[in-house]
């Protein structure tokens, strides 16, 4: 009973003030009730989101301008080309986006609860993946590097990352097909799995790895650890899948995106090129990709050489760890296209750091049954302090996107939009 008061007390809080009320959640409740106080603070997080002109929030908030009073049979017509690969003018490329903007601007004919609607999928997979991993016995006091670690895998793709709608929501999705079948080898998980690529087109090529690491068991970690030390070393013809892209106009479009020749013969990374034009700080510049990929590629050398992979592993980590080298192989492969390395190497983190984190929960990061246990520990914190820029890109990151009424009285958000502003701009005010 008094279980689910304090879980009535915490979402009574978060109308007043979701920080507190996500707090009390966080503090008191366990995991079977916090779980739905968090993700109404990410739905509430969602409908007070703060994004610029550039960013792909604004961009799905003028892709719903397409959808308004749009009729069913027009709505299928666009599917349907969605599904074949040659979505029309105006459509998105994903079913995801397309059902998602038709409900919310067509049938409910209301563009302001779209990025609520996104919120409460993506937080709901997002919480379920936290329930999964963040276990360990009431009480218990974790050690700083422990702690830190957990912290890594709570912010790799957070509260901060639905607003790109399609793609870490994907991620998410995928995420918990893989542990759930690895965990329970129950058929539904494998469906959850399939849906990732309705969500997001790209993984109809990022999910490859998952699927192939469903077969670990028969897969011998020397061949696993061995092709990922390859992939360093060794990429994709690029050329080879440039022509192989102009058979489908979306497929040529997406490539071209992600990587073109020039009139030489010269690949061209445009996204590359963007980012190396920028002028961004050094958290931002390392923090958003470059010291994730490091760390990530970091600690999977981490459990390598320490002998863990796959001989002091639980199945359900072997099965994890095997899907996230295997991602971080096709990643290397396919590294001469910033954009796709990007989101697939995001991918592999979140199974590297998934299993780094139960590990250290249960105790095996103590290194105590290694050959060099000082090494380790030594090491370990090398691979944590290569996530630093990230941890401070994060902090950024919140306060630009974060609406000054998450912290209290979400309401006069709701209902007066011009008094909405960001937490950084509102410090701003006063430095």
């Amino acid at each position: 009973m008094r279980s689910n008061q304090t879980k009535g007390l915490s979402i009574a809080l978060l109308f007043l003030s979701p920080v507190i009320g996500l707090f009390s959640a966080v503090k008191h409740l366990e995991w079977k009730n916090k779980k739905l106080v968090i993700i109404l603070f990410i739905v509430m997080y969602g409908s007070l989101l703060q994004y610029g002109e550039g960013a792909d929030a604004a961009a799905y908030m003028r892709l719903l301008n397409n959808y308004d009073h749009m009729s069913f049979s027009e709505f299928f017509l666009r599917l349907e080309h969605i599904i074949t690969f040659s979505p029309l003018e105006g459509s998105p490329n994903d079913v995801y986006a397309h059902v998602l903007a038709f409900f919310s601007a067509s049938i409910l004919g209301m563009h302001g609860l779209f990025f609520p609607i996104v919120a409460f999928i993506y937080g709901y997979f997002y919480v379920k993946a936290m329930s999964k991993i963040l276990v360990w016995e009431r009480g218990r006091k974790l050690a700083l590097p422990i702690l830190l670690i957990v912290i890594l895998f709570i912010i790799h793709r957070s509260v901060t990352s639905f607003q790109t709608v399609r793609t870490w929501t994907g991620m998410w999705v995928l995420f918990n097909g893989v542990y759930g079948y690895h965990q329970t080898g129950k058929r539904k998980y494998l469906f959850l799995m399939c849906c990732a690529p309705l969500i997001h087109f790209a993984y109809f090529v990022i999910g490859i790895p998952a699927f192939f690491a469903l077969f670990v068991k028969k897969i011998p970690a020397k061949a696993i650890i061995g092709l990922y030390l390859i992939s360093f070393f060794t990429n994709f013809d690029p050329g080879n899948i440039v022509d192989a892209s102009q058979d489908n106009s979306l497929a040529e479009t997406k490539v071209s995106a992600y990587y073109r020749q020039d009139e030489s013969g010269e690949g061209i990374d445009p996204i590359a090129v963007r980012m190396e034009a920028g002028n961004s700080v050094w958290y931002a510049k390392y923090g958003k990709t470059d010291a994730v990929y490091y760390g990530g590629h970091a600690f999977a050398l981490l459990l390598i050489l320490s002998g863990y992979f796959k001989k002091k592993m639980t199945q359900l980590e072997v099965g994890l760890f095997a899907t996230g080298l295997l991602t971080a192989t096709l990643a290397n492969f396919g590294a001469f296209s910033y954009a796709f390395y990007s989101r697939t190497m995001a991918n592999a983190v979140i199974y590297i750091l998934a299993v780094v984190t139960i590990m250290a929960l249960r105790g095996a990061f103590s290194f105590s049954d290694t050959r060099n246990p000082r090494l380790m520990r030594f090491l370990n914190w090398v691979c944590i302090l290569i996530f630093v820029p990230k941890m401070v890109f994060f902090v950024s990151e919140l306060l630009v996107m974060s609406s000054i009424f998450i912290l209290g009285l979400p309401f006069i958000g709701w209902f007066d939009s011009t008094m909405n502003v960001s937490i950084r701009e509102m410090i701003g005010e006063f430095l």
